[in-house]
């Protein structure tokens, strides 16, 4: 985004969240990390930015690149106000209308106050279905798996990484395994087995652990590094299961207001900073091809900046 953007999109989204009294806590956290690491402004105090309304947001960025990321984090802030309410949705919508948005994000919000949580569900479910097969392991796109069915070979493949040198991506795979518990893709029955073995890899090259800070994290990175629709559905997920916590996808118990922890939405911030800093999107690699390589190749392949950057 152009640098001299950044005030507008600023006050845009103060407008969108003042309502009910005003931005919570939580919003303005997350706002403020983003300032100070997605856009490097630390300087910017976000009480001396003017909130904007719908209109000027239009007129300030209307027709330029920074539209798209305005308009996912409009969705995001919304998800973090707790709990969300009409009059929330209602202002988010006239800035969205302000700029022609439409989208996976807003419509789950809607129906979300409209419509409640069952209806917001099946919104969730027909966007995955809808974006299911660009989120698989490329190797694994051609192959059909019901819900009521595992994969032995699928798991004998990856358990064979555990045959590699420590410093590999595939060793390192498994260890993500062993290390928190997880099921190894295809030991149990579930369509998102194949899902799962693209997402778990992306964790392992990132550097998040899969818990609900991790998973926040992994998204905001996902986004900065490449905000495709197909991000954008993995980002929306996590805040479906770990923020809004009205989603519950296999063991993963929905999770309320994670964001508002302390640090996590530094943490998310960081997170989506470090995701723009890297060079080139490993998120739909082949990742299994890439197994045998050292996890540091990989991640220089890819220009993946330090965790701790």
């Amino acid at each position: 985004m152009d640098p001299e953007q950044v005030e507008s999109v600023v006050g845009g989204l103060l407008g969108a969240v003042d309502v009910d009294g005003g931005a919570t806590e939580e919003q303005m956290s997350i706002l403020r990390a983003l300032t100070t690491h997605v856009w490097a402004r630390p300087d910017l105090e976000l009480a001396a930015v003017t909130p904007l309304t719908p209109g000027e947001v239009a007129a300030a960025i209307g027709g330029t690149d920074a539209v798209r990321r305005f308009h996912y984090l409009l969705v995001l802030l919304e998800l973090c106000r707790h709990p969300l309410t009409e009059a929330q949705d209602a202002r988010v919508r006239a800035y969205a209308d302000a700029l022609a948005l439409d989208g996976n994000g807003l419509e789950f919000c809607r129906d979300l106050v409209a419509e409640g949580v069952e209806t917001a569900r099946a919104d969730h479910d027909r966007f995955e279905v809808n974006l299911a097969a660009a989120q698989r392991e490329p190797q694994l796109r051609d192959r059909t798996l019901r819900d009521d069915a595992t994969d032995p070979e699928l798991v004998d493949r990856i358990m064979a990484f555990e045959r590699l040198p420590e410093d590999t991506l595939g060793y390192a795979l498994t260890r993500f395994y062993s290390d928190f518990g997880l099921d190894v893709p295809g030991a149990s029955a579930s369509t998102f087995n194949y899902i799962f073995v693209s997402h778990d890899m992306n964790h392992v090259i990132a550097g998040y652990e899969p818990v609900a800070a991790g998973e926040l994290a992994l998204g905001a990175f996902q986004m900065g590094m490449n905000d495709s629709e197909v991000s954008w559905i993995l980002c929306l997920t996590n805040l479906a299961i770990h923020e809004a916590g009205v989603i519950q996808l296999g063991d993963i118990a929905p999770k309320n207001a994670t964001l508002s922890r302390p640090g996590v939405a530094d943490m998310f911030g960081r997170a989506m900073a470090r995701g723009v800093a890297t060079t080139d999107d490993f998120g739909s690699a082949d990742h299994l091809a890439m197994a045998e390589w050292p996890l540091e190749a990989v991640r220089a392949r890819y220009g993946v900046p330090p965790l701790d950057a």
